[in-house]
């Protein structure tokens, strides 16, 4: 039998006269409805993002909205440092789930959302594969170490640092007497926001200080023992941040990995697709017109015209579907139609 619901902390409540000295818009904090609150570890961020969401968010910056979601739902929602963190959030959610609030943000961002094992990640768009791909390189190679070595990096630690610390310096202290890393001068000179996050691994905080600059750690089975107070240490080299991951192409966003060609094409040669997502209409599309090989042309004053934001949330699967099929399960439930003529996809509202 199921034991009894925890309850979630008491919200953090900003007063009006404390908001209005610092200049801010009005804000209602968030509550996040979930069964339990404890830090969620390992593959477990995943499955938060069905926690239901119920707020009201009327001015914040995007890093403090993600600070605060960070706070509330006990999973480090991290801000990639080149999007702009000043952002405005704007929103009103009413028992969604936190994936499509996320999907919204991000949207509004211009950002994918990447959901890893270690965090939640908003990144430039184009990045989100290579992130969760160099996290399971990175998983993959820890776990080819020797137990002594794997120890140190699998060690969970604060994730925090206060404004104008340098990307160097910190990994630099994090790896000191822990973990030897090579080619520490090819991260550049940077100054970081002040971040608090939900603690990390020593191998995932050192992979969030580098992505940003698309390098990552190769950690290698064999490099050699580097002794420290005599004990030996695990080592790493610092490599682009594709360097040694496996081919692949970007998935669709949202809940799985979105479309794949069927391992059985039509006598034709008709690629098949299968999709399970929720994500907003634009990026959706976007991802769908890349896989398709043409450029998305959405008429965006039709669709405005019938109330129909580019941002809107979109939820479908479909299994072994054709292209024509694929795109009727995407835009018939919004009344969109669509055509694709001369290497674009042109999607509008009818009249």
């Amino acid at each position: 039998m199921p034991g009894p619901r925890a309850t979630p902390p008491p919200l953090e409540r900003t007063s009006s006269a404390r908001m209005a000295s610092a200049g801010a818009e009005a804000l209602l904090v968030a509550a996040i409805v979930t069964g339990g609150w404890a830090w969620r570890p390992a593959a477990a961020a995943d499955a938060v993002l069905d926690t239901a969401v119920t707020a009201t968010w009327s001015g914040i910056g995007l890093r403090d909205w993600a600070a605060r979601v960070s706070d509330t739902a006990a999973v480090a929602v991290i801000v990639d440092p080149r999007l702009d963190p000043d952002t405005l959030v704007r929103l009103d959610c009413r028992e969604e789930p936190l994936r499509d609030v996320l999907a919204r943000v991000a949207a509004l961002a211009g950002a994918d959302v990447v959901p890893l094992r270690s965090s939640i990640r908003l990144a430039p768009r184009g990045t989100a594969t290579t992130l969760a791909r160099a996290e399971e390189a990175r998983r993959a190679a820890i776990a080819a170490l020797p137990p002594r070595h794997r120890a140190p990096l699998e060690a969970r630690g604060p994730a925090s640092w206060p404004a104008g610390a340098t990307p160097r310096d910190l990994i630099a202290g994090a790896v000191e007497g822990r973990a030897a890393v090579e080619g520490l001068e090819r991260v550049p000179h940077d100054h970081l926001p002040a971040t608090s996050l939900p603690p990390l691994t020593l191998a995932e905080r050192l992979d969030l200080l580098l992505a940003p600059f698309d390098l990552r750690i190769d950690w290698t089975p064999g490099a050699g023992d580097v002794e420290f107070a005599r004990r030996p240490l695990p080592t790493g080299r610092i490599v682009d941040i594709g360097a040694g991951l496996p081919a692949g192409g970007p998935p669709l966003p949202g809940k799985t990995a979105g479309r794949r060609p069927s391992a059985r094409p039509t006598p034709a040669g008709e690629v098949r697709f299968t999709l399970r997502v929720a994500a907003p209409l634009e990026e959706l599309l976007a991802t769908v017109a890349a896989r398709l090989g043409v450029t998305l042309d959405l008429d965006r004053p039709s669709l405005a015209a019938r109330g129909i934001a580019p941002g809107e949330i979109v939820r479908t699967t479909v299994q072994n579907a054709s292209r024509d099929e694929l795109l009727a399960a995407i835009l018939e439930p919004l009344g969109l139609r669509w055509t694709i003529a001369d290497g674009r996809l042109r999607v509008f509202a009818a009249d």
